[in-house]
């Protein structure tokens, strides 16, 4: 009798079913979803904790029935209000402030825009309309007026914009690099700022479901290096803990998104007349002198490759403070 040549032998048979495309791409989505909710939940747990844990060393109010900080010190016959850089909190400038208020007879006023340190977040608000919510601010807070306004970078549109709108309750203005309108318009749409753009609204999405606290760990996020350098104790554990929150990623994507559609003019000459004014810069740049009267401008150049003088050129800064105090002081004789 003839066998067939295979009937004595053994087949390994697949038995397990081909998965198709959509079943493959239904689950990786399964898994992808699966490991957000994670992100989510731990990204809410770490927000907890450190609202637990941190100290909270600022006084607050509300503005818009949205909780603002503020750190108010000292008495004296003027405010000097400062304002700082995007992505820095108020921190950025507390030696200074200290400075100030324990030695020249003023009172300090720091405080966190919108979405920064403890500040809620809220809708996106403009550069007019931060200005705005300072004033309310100031009011609700007890500072008195009139203002010495100092802002640095970012932080030097907003004030400009407050002098502007509220020319009366400001006595004198210290800008500190300060950025130019002409070159935000030029460079808005620049290959360096639409790539800036990207990656932090990557950080802002992030920031919900834990990826930007990862990137952080890995240090693949996008750091203020001077800030991360010079800050020391709470005020780095303060600092470290918030920019992975949701509220300061969209408090920084906000703040650019009004630079890439900047279509303001308040950089406008003689903008400050009337009061004394000092441009301190880092690259011998003194386009924006002429915001104020010639008489009563002071410029001093900065030598510091900082990106945030408030920390590295605390010198400079003091004695532009101090010279529009003294001719605030003089203005009033």
């Amino acid at each position: 009798m003839n066998l067939l040549p295979h009937s004595n032998g053994v087949r390994r048979v697949n038995m397990k079913r081909q998965r198709t495309t959509k079943e493959k791409l239904k689950n990786m989505a399964k898994v992808l979803m699966g490991i957000i909710i994670a992100g989510f939940i731990v990204q809410q747990i770490t927000n907890f904790i450190a609202g637990e844990t941190l100290i909270e060393r600022v006084d607050y109010t509300t503005v818009d029935d949205k909780r603002m900080d503020f750190r108010l010190k000292g008495s004296g016959n003027y405010t000097v209000v400062f304002d700082g850089v995007l992505g820095g909190n108020l921190e950025v400038w507390d030696t200074i402030a200290n400075e100030i208020e324990e030695n020249d007879n003023v009172a300090t006023f720091l405080y966190n825009r919108r979405g920064y340190g403890f500040s809620a977040s809220g809708s996106a608000r403009t550069i007019e309309e931060q200005a705005q919510d300072l004033k309310i601010l100031l009011r609700k807070s007890g500072a008195m007026e009139p203002y010495i306004l100092v802002g640095e970078e970012y932080g030097s549109l907003v004030l400009t914009s407050f002098a502007k709108q509220f020319p009366d309750s400001v006595a004198g203005i210290v800008l500190v690099n300060p950025l130019v309108e002409e070159d935000i318009k030029n460079s808005g749409n620049s290959l360096k700022n639409v790539a800036l753009r990207i990656r932090r609204k990557i950080e802002q999405v992030g920031s919900y479901v834990g990826f930007t606290m990862l990137l952080d760990k890995l240090n693949l996020d996008i750091n203020i290096n001077d800030i991360d350098d010079t800050l020391e104790g709470d005020a780095l554990e303060e600092f470290s803990s918030h920019r992975t929150k949701a509220s300061y990623t969209t408090a920084v994507s906000n703040e650019l998104s009004n630079l890439s559609n900047y279509n303001l003019d308040i950089q406008q000459e003689g903008v400050f007349t009337g009061k004394p004014y000092c441009l301190i810069t880092k690259n011998k740049d003194e386009r924006l002198k002429s915001l104020g009267d010639e008489d009563l401008t002071t410029y001093i150049v900065s030598n510091t490759d900082s990106s945030v003088l408030s920390l590295k050129s605390s010198t400079d800064i003091l004695a532009g403070i101090r010279g529009v105090i003294k001719q605030c002081k003089e203005q009033k004789k």
